[in-house]
């Protein structure tokens, strides 16, 4: 038995509407984590060891050769995926052969039963035979519960999944897919 978490209260637009709206907002968080390095912030350096290379320097050598495209991929790290470029990709196409990161299936979701696919062909057609919610972890694919949605910190009677065609991977709407991962990047990042 799984503890029910209330889906995340972030207004409709605090992150934007579009993929683009999106994007801008991640980039902004990647000049503040930019800004918070350049001044020294204890924190923000820790978070730029993630970046290969960054490891063994010391906080002087990070601040001294921290670029904005650490910081994004630091951001893109924060939220489960390889780098700046994929989370960019993603947002802005995405598709079957896409890596969808792991940000929609997170450690603390395990204990959820869903039915787990290699192929999206096979995971869309068990998805229109018995419902719910077609969903990606990295490059695979997995049919999920309207409790899993709400235990991940989403609204699975919102009518954006309608939007969606209830297809994360090849929504109907790229536009909507933004809202929602805007709505768990709210969440996930510091």
């Amino acid at each position: 038995m799984s503890i029910k978490i209330e889906p995340i209260a972030v207004p409709e637009n605090s992150l934007g509407s579009t993929v683009t709206d999106v994007l801008a907002y991640l980039k902004s968080r990647a000049r503040a984590l930019h800004k918070q390095v350049a001044g020294g912030g204890p924190l923000a350096i820790t978070r730029m060891r993630v970046v290969p290379g960054f490891g063994p320097l010391t906080d002087r050598e990070v601040i001294a050769h921290v670029k904005r495209r650490h910081c994004l991929s630091v951001i893109a790290s924060d939220l489960g995926f390889r780098g700046w470029a994929q989370l960019a990709h993603l947002l802005e196409d995405g598709g079957e052969g896409a890596d969808f990161g792991t940000i929609l299936c997170p450690t603390r979701m395990m204990p959820h039963q869903n039915i787990w696919v290699a192929d999206y062909a096979e995971a869309k057609q068990i998805r229109s035979e018995h419902g719910g919610f077609l969903l990606a972890y990295r490059k695979q694919f997995f049919i999920a519960d309207g409790d899993y949605l709400l235990d991940l910190g989403l609204d699975p009677e919102a009518e954006i999944w309608l939007t969606m065609g209830r297809d994360w991977v090849s929504p109907e709407s790229l536009n909507a897919r933004a809202r929602l991962y805007a709505r768990l990047f709210a969440e996930r990042l510091p």
